[in-house]
């Protein structure tokens, strides 16, 4: 299969408005906002017939037209993902398989990307995601970072904010040294077929996605599998003030080696 695919769609959802960090997405690092970080992997990663951002507002809209992005309007929405297919289905045609990029993932390795797009279009998979291996007791510990722990067949077992599987005290060296590399870091990218997207959708509000405020739940829930693609390691999305200075922190550092950032011309 060649690559870039004009049936597959990079769409990454931008709300103005988050919880932890307002307004985190157009917080500028190295010149550049979260957003845009985010963007210029999208299209580095290659694979896509286009790349665009699904915006709530018009600072984000004026965000995007500022760097060269191409928007979609989609009004309000009851998350990314529900976002993420309002847009989808405003192109023409439709995608036949959407990739749903969280807008606060700048440092997300365009070979993620890539990698996430071949096991949806080339493994007939529905639902496509990605973890990577955690790094320490304190992530496993941490609610911001959420876990997945999957089949043998690399299927998704369950998500959770909570440190999973769960042993007794959980969150010593100990503990976790049981659960490395049972336990993943989720990332924040999907990959949906068209037809999986539109009934995801529709899928009402479920028990365990709104406990646990992860929305991935509502399709494991109503018996739609998740692939799971294992990465070698997991970058740090922005979440938090902190996530910020280390996201930053790791970007001037790019910069001042003269590898400043990834290629923004959209396919």
């Amino acid at each position: 299969m060649g690559w870039p695919r004009q049936d597959l769609a990079i769409i990454i959802p931008a709300r103005l408005h988050s919880t932890r960090l307002p307004r985190k997405l157009l917080i500028e690092i190295a010149g550049r906002s979260v957003l845009e970080w985010t963007w210029r992997r999208a299209c580095a990663a290659g694979v896509a017939g286009g790349v665009w951002i699904a915006w709530d507002s018009p600072e984000i809209a004026a965000a995007v037209g500022a760097f060269g992005g191409a928007g979609l309007a989609t009004g309000a929405q009851r998350s990314g993902t529900d976002r993420v297919a309002a847009a989808a289905e405003l192109l023409s045609p439709p995608p036949r398989w959407v990739i749903n990029l969280q807008g606060d993932e700048p440092l997300i390795e365009p070979e993620a990307i890539r990698s996430v797009a071949a096991r949806l279009c080339e493994g007939g998979a529905a639902i496509v995601t990605a973890a990577a291996p955690l790094g320490s007791p304190a992530e496993w510990a941490d609610p911001a970072v959420v876990k997945v722990v999957c089949k043998a067949s690399g299927e998704a077992l369950y998500f959770s904010r909570r440190p999973i599987p769960g042993v007794p005290r959980a969150g010593g060296e100990a503990d976790f040294d049981r659960v490395r590399g049972v336990a993943l870091q989720h990332v924040g990218i999907y990959g949906f077929s068209m037809e999986a997207l539109r009934r995801f959708v529709r899928l009402a509000p479920s028990p365990l996605a709104e406990i646990e405020s992860l929305e991935q739940l509502r399709a494991l829930e109503a018996g739609i599998p998740i692939q799971v693609v294992r990465l070698a390691r997991a970058e740090p999305a922005v979440d938090t003030a902190a996530d910020l200075a280390r996201v930053e922190q790791r970007l001037l550092s790019a910069a001042g080696k003269g590898t400043r950032g990834e290629g923004g011309n959209e396919q």
